[in-house]
């Protein structure tokens, strides 16, 4: 019996300290002291540490905003979500700057509008719905 409480606390204490374990480090706080702006880090071998996560959060605890972060810049796709947890917006980072296809969402999923970036910018033509779904107007972003 020994050996076996012996062998599980060798072995909780391995997964405990591997390699893939992040590190919370809190950037900024709401006003009451919640954690609002979080980065997240590898340990390196060296001691050093790698941020790999960005995540910001309500108030009230949910997450806003989150993503992962290739040598210390967005990369990636991002999420923000209302407070109920849906999904508000999807899009992707290259290199810290926005590119490709963005979908903005009304509270209910339903498309609320999209269009492209490309090296940061809103381009091309962008497409506008109401909250059933509906088209209602485009603008071209050149």
């Amino acid at each position: 019996m020994r050996k076996i409480v012996l062998f599980f606390l060798m072995l909780t204490t391995y997964f405990s300290c591997s390699k893939n374990e992040l590190v919370e480090d809190v950037i900024t706080k709401h006003e009451d002291g919640s954690r609002k702006e979080v980065r997240y880090y590898k340990l390196n071998k060296d001691g050093s540490r790698t941020c790999v996560r960005e995540t910001w959060y309500y108030q009230e605890g949910m997450k806003h905003l989150d993503g992962p972060i290739v040598d210390g810049k967005r990369n990636g796709v991002f999420e923000s979500y209302y407070k109920s947890g849906a999904v508000m917006s999807r899009g992707e980072f290259v290199d810290g700057k926005r590119v490709g296809k963005a979908t903005i969402y009304h509270e209910n999923g339903k498309v609320r509008y999209e269009g492209n970036y490309a090296d940061g910018k809103e381009v091309g033509i962008w497409k506008f719905y109401d909250e059933d779904g509906n088209f209602l107007y485009e603008i071209d972003r050149g």
